[in-house]
């Protein structure tokens, strides 16, 4: 095979695996959480998990100032009672993002002793996961909180794993990887893994794998890593210019809570998000410009921030509250989006299997493609409404942000940053789309002198990308909350 071919086949290889990677379904984090965990133990057994979440700033000020709550009410009977079932007793359906395993089987999960507080200006949930398992039967036990649709990014914080034991029980841990449940690919959760022993000195049974290696993460692992400690890093400094801007609405803070918006953007834009999936798989199926990509990166972005301001803002204005607004908003658009998406997938996968069939798609020119006779061809109708379909899902981060504000009555800045933030996951966006339009260019020119080659390859790309927009609608509409 010579170097031409190599090339060839290596990015056509390159975009296939793009198309129908499950990395490329997900979500963005948008709430932040560091995970404490004390394990109790008596002369019977593992009697409860405790747990202790502390929310970043933003989140914190948004779901206090959401749910309309101080530090003084929520310190009382009914502020307790406001923020378990608001926004913690839903948690249920996901199984509060707690795993138990013991001999390899799930332990089911419930709680009790819920408690909210105020620790330092963070938000913090502390409760108990009751157990209650004898030693007899805990054989290679281990627990790991995780969100497995990435909207929280949970971190084990390993420093602070702690045991209250009464009698003579024995216990040793180690932190693993739980590489068995990773999710979207590279996301891969830390998991607590405990032997318990009723005699001092008996066998343990933790697993003695290389550390090295299975602490060693990848390095994609290591760029998600480095974009989640950014965007934690930036909510502190957004929280703190917005307290500002609360006092001085028109000063310093104001500028630079926009520009570290606009940065929290481009960053967040970086991390895995169903509309760079479908961004690039549309260009990988269909001619593209640097026009049509800009577009398209644009106008996914402000539909998906905008339909989450329009939801916050409206319910806001109507019934004084923005969270549960959005919730309600997300619920709806959520599998409406993803089904028409599916729809708009199969449909440009009929069109390029019927050109196909007519002979369109395999008598296109072997000449290189330029880009401004491409920009004038373009279907802006289509580039439109797939981009609309794909924003439609509301923004998790633009409801918090907004909620955030609201909770300072600052409305008017919050919708102002959503504004700035928008521009900068658009500029991301954008990047994306551009890669894609130069990936599918280079492919073609590549097998442009072959010109059966170049049919067959331009014919395949027109499939594959489509029908991968028709999968990934399909997945998604499966998982959203329409089943649940």
């Amino acid at each position: 095979m010579t170097m031409k071919y190599k090339t060839i086949f290596f990015l056509s290889l390159l975009a296939i695996s793009t198309l129908f990677s499950p990395a490329t379904i997900n979500a963005h984090p948008h709430v932040y959480v560091d995970a404490s965990l004390t394990f109790v133990v008596d002369e019977t057994g593992l009697v409860s998990v405790k747990q202790n979440w502390l929310f970043d700033e933003i989140f914190s000020q948004a779901i206090m100032g959401d749910l309309d709550l101080t530090p003084e009410i929520l310190a009382t009977p009914e502020g307790q009672e406001s923020i378990k079932n608001g926004a913690f007793a839903y948690l249920a359906n996901y199984d509060y993002f707690t795993l138990i395993e013991s001999g390899g089987k799930r332990l089911p999960i419930t709680t009790e002793d819920f408690k909210a507080s105020i620790n330092e200006g963070r938000f913090s949930y502390d409760f108990t996961v009751p157990i209650h398992l004898p030693f007899d039967q805990i054989k290679k036990f281990r627990t790991a909180i995780f969100d497995k649709d990435y909207y929280s990014d949970v971190l084990l914080m390993k420093d602070a794993i702690k045991f209250e034991i009464t009698g003579t029980a024995e216990v040793k841990h180690v932190v693993r990887q739980a590489k068995d449940h990773t999710y979207w690919q590279f996301i891969v959760p830390e998991a607590v893994h405990i032997s318990f022993a009723n005699v001092p000195g008996a066998m343990s049974d933790l697993p003695v794998a290389d550390l090295a290696e299975d602490e060693a993460p990848g390095p994609i692992q290591k760029v998600l890593a480095y974009v989640r400690n950014i965007q934690k890093r930036l909510t502190v400094k957004l929280n703190g210019f917005g307290m500002d801007i609360k006092d001085d609405p028109f000063g310093p803070a104001l500028w630079m809570f926009l520009a570290l918006s606009f940065l929290y953007g481009v960053v967040h834009a970086v991390g895995p998000g169903h509309g760079k999936t479908v961004v690039c798989s549309y260009f990988l199926s269909n001619p593209g410009s640097l026009f049509s990509g800009a577009l398209m990166g644009n106008v996914i972005t402000f539909v998906h921030m905008g339909s989450a301001a329009a939801a916050v803002g409206i319910t806001y204005m109507i019934f004084s509250t923005g969270m549960g607004g959005f919730t309600e908003a997300s619920r709806a658009l959520q599998p409406a989006s993803y089904a028409l998406l599916f729809l708009m997938g199969l449909f440009l996968a009929i069109k390029a299997i019927r050109d196909v069939i007519k002979g369109g798609l395999l008598v296109e020119t072997s000449c290189p493609i330029h880009h401004d006779e491409v920009a004038r061809a373009q279907h802006i109708k289509h580039v439109l409404t797939v981009s609309f379909i794909t924003g439609l899902v509301p923004c998790p981060g633009a409801a918090v942000i907004l909620a955030f504000s609201i909770g300072l009555n600052i409305l008017w800045a919050g919708m102002l940053a959503i504004l700035v933030m928008a521009i900068g996951m658009g500029l991301t966006t954008t990047l994306f789309a551009w890669a894609a339009v130069a990936a599918r260019g280079m492919t073609l020119k590549l097998s442009g002198t072959n010109k059966k080659f170049f049919n067959y390859m331009y014919a395949g790309l027109s499939i594959c990308g489509a029908s991968a927009i028709a999968l990934f609608g399909a997945v998604l509409f499966m998982g959203s909350n329409v089943w649940h």
